[in-house]
């Protein structure tokens, strides 16, 4: 067979090959109602866009695997001809994915939803509206369905690709795990570790959050964590409180680990932990992150203590009585837990960003082994916050004496006192009194 011949044969095979592709192609189109209808919809191109570079797609796992309802389910309804669910819940993704849903719900994720529920800070936000682009953004991770199965699995693997490499980059916990109150992205990124890793994606000298959080895999995001836990964090106590919060011997709501969960949960993260480092550094590393955990709540602990003192002598400006009331504690006065951060005082307000900003920096940026957040933005802040609110105290103090003085005088003199002298001075001293707390205000 001559050059010319071979050549001809070669297009000739490259040119059926394309040809039975096509049809290949065309037959599964034709074949699968949703792809083939929504193929010509140019509004979801880019949902067949995702799924067609999918697991899913190169296993055949279609749009009707994941949509479709059976008679009976409350999420149903008729679309072209077909039962569907437009949001498939866990409980469908279970079919295929047992162990993952059943790792999930282990996992604190899956209470982000019905916590949020129940909060304060949420019931206080204005309307529906306000409360969907704001906490549900967030808090949906752990959204309850119909079907009563919790979770929201295109929080880490975003839909329809559902790439399971995507949900290992550190960008796919940024959404939410950043901020004010728990800024980990930061902690993790100007920490060793993550400048490591955006030196370097390629490189394995480094974990990412998925190394230490999901370890082999595991959807239970809390494994390894000890004193850390969620929100507040944990104290180690006779009893595991559970998912419930509870008051620790500082006055912070948390929940509190029996020395046992603390101890298993140690060893589950220093396991991880000397794949890289000597068992003697991490341990190191993660025993001096206690400390600083136990200290800085001891710093909330002696705001808590300022604060109550001042509820119990009836001199904070406006008492809890006087506000609107708390949506979950009512008229009591609430540090942390269920604290708000509108119809407060000047005081608890100063508290409030103490405690939940300034005091998460400084245990959690020491736990991602970040000084520079344990340090200035953490244990430096909550002393600052402190002096502030000792501040705060003495001149409410002194504020409730002048008052108090000007009350003695409208019920009579004190013998040896010109009449009516002491009442001037009285008056000046609270004049100047103020002026001095509008100066410092402006300041």
């Amino acid at each position: 067979m001559n050059k010319i011949s071979i050549g001809l044969a070669i297009i000739i095979f490259f040119l059926i090959g394309f040809s039975t592709a096509a049809h290949a192609q065309k037959n599964e189109v034709k074949d699968n109602a949703c792809v083939g209808c929504h193929t010509m919809v140019g509004a979801t191109k880019g949902i067949l866009n995702d799924w067609s570079m999918s697991k899913h797609a190169i296993n055949n796992v279609t749009c009707d695997s994941c949509h479709a309802a059976d008679q009976g389910d409350k999420d149903s309804f008729t679309h072209n001809g077909f039962l569907i669910t437009k949001a498939p819940s866990p409980g469908d993704c279970s079919k295929c994915h047992p162990d993952q849903v059943k790792q999930f719900n282990a996992g604190k994720h899956s209470l982000g939803w019905t916590k949020m529920e129940t909060a304060s800070r949420y019931k206080a936000i204005p309307n529906d509206m306000m409360r969907a682009s704001m906490c549900e953004g967030c808090h949906s991770i752990g959204k309850v369905y119909a079907d009563g199965s919790a979770g929201k699995c295109d929080s880490c693997h975003t839909r329809h690709l559902f790439s399971a490499e995507e949900a290992r980059q550190p960008e796919a916990c940024e959404t939410c795990h950043m901020g004010l109150d728990h800024d980990q992205i930061e902690y993790y990124r100007t920490s060793k570790h993550g400048v490591i890793t955006d030196l370097d994606r390629n490189t394995t000298r480094a974990p990412t959050c998925v190394t230490c959080h999901a370890d082999g895999g595991t959807h239970d995001v809390s494994q390894g964590i000890t004193l850390g836990s969620v929100s507040q964090g944990a104290f180690i106590s006779d009893r595991n409180s559970g998912n419930d919060y509870i008051t620790s011997p500082d006055g912070i709501i948390m929940r509190s680990i029996t020395q046992e969960d603390f101890n298993s949960g140690r060893t589950t993260m220093l396991q991880i932990c000397s794949r890289c480092h000597s068992e003697s550094f991490a341990r190191g590393v993660l025993e001096q992150a206690d400390e600083i955990k136990r200290q800085s709540d001891a710093k909330v602990g002696e705001a808590i203590k300022i604060i109550s003192d001042l509820y119990n002598d009836g001199l904070l400006d406006p008492m809890p009585e006087n506000r609107t009331l708390n949506p979950v504690t009512g008229n009591k006065l609430t540090l942390t837990g269920h604290q708000t951060y509108s119809n407060t005082s000047e005081i608890e307000a100063e508290f409030f960003e103490m405690y939940k900003y300034a005091l998460i920096h400084a245990w959690k940026g020491a736990y991602h082994m970040n000084p520079d957040y344990a340090h200035w933005y953490g244990w430096a802040q909550l002393n600052l916050d402190l002096e502030k609110i000792k501040a705060e105290n003495r001149t409410l103090r002194r504020l409730a004496e002048l008052e108090k003085a000007l009350e003695t005088e409208k019920t009579g003199t004190k013998a040896g006192v010109v009449p009516g002298f002491e009442g001037f001075v009285a008056i000046v001293a609270l004049a100047i009194m103020i002026s001095i707390i509008l100066i410092r205000k402006r300041r």
